[in-house]
């Protein structure tokens, strides 16, 4: 699966791999895995969105605060 993905998926998936692989696991076996990541990867690009265009950022500091904020804290999907 993983090189199907776009790059900011791919990197939110190897942090949550790495911080939470309990539920990356319950994620995947319930087949959710991949519509959280989706999820996980628009808001990320809204938010890069909204601090490059908006915000006039530098891309780098931009996408850093973009991957921290929808990627280290990784949840469960809402029922």
């Amino acid at each position: 699966m993983d090189d199907t993905l776009p790059l900011t998926s791919r990197m939110i998936l190897q942090r949550w791999t790495s911080e939470a692989p309990e539920m990356v696991a319950t994620l995947a076996a319930s087949n959710q895995l991949l519509p959280v990541l989706n999820q996980a990867n628009e808001q990320l690009l809204q938010t890069l969105y909204q601090l490059t265009m908006v915000q006039k950022m530098d891309y780098n500091a931009a996408l850093e605060i973009a991957l921290h904020e929808w990627s280290a804290s990784p949840s469960p999907p809402a029922r």
